[in-house]
């Protein structure tokens, strides 16, 4: 079982929504099942992309709030090192630094890498802009894997 969870912005213009389509398309085609929330954006862009014999596993949120929003990722995240899947996170911003595990002020998608990272769940970026330099928490522990 292929088991992948999706996070990434809620707002995408027309030429990262091309590109994260052609890419969510792949990904899931190899899928058997995907953790996803229920944001606007990537995650209804997974949606539309989950094949129908894929299992699909949706978080949901209790509300609006910044720390309910960060209940529901974290809740993805935790299912994903439950089951050995990976993590793909869709981003058109670079890392806009200060995030930690537990305060995700700035972004919701880093914040979430940021949590995989920590719970050991593997991560794989899909840019939908130029690749940016990477967090120092990122590099030091991609460097501890080789």
């Amino acid at each position: 079982m292929t088991v992948v969870g999706v996070t990434g912005t809620r707002k995408l213009n027309e030429s990262e929504t091309a590109k994260a389509m052609r890419e969510m398309r792949s990904l899931l085609d190899k899928a058997t099942k995907l953790h996803v929330g229920d944001a606007t954006g990537i995650d209804a862009l997974a949606h539309r992309c989950a094949n129908a014999a894929m299992e699909v596993e949706l978080h949901k949120t209790e509300g609006r709030k910044p720390y309910q929003l960060q209940q529901r990722s974290k809740r993805m995240v935790d299912a994903l090192a439950k089951e050995n899947g990976m993590l793909h996170a869709f981003v058109n911003k670079p890392y806009p630094g200060g995030v930690t595990v537990n305060s995700w002020a700035g972004s919701g998608t880093w914040g979430t890498v940021r949590y995989a990272i920590a719970k050991g769940v593997p991560v794989e970026l899909h840019w939908l802009i130029e690749p940016c330099k990477l967090p120092d928490w990122m590099i030091e522990k991609q460097l501890t894997l080789i």
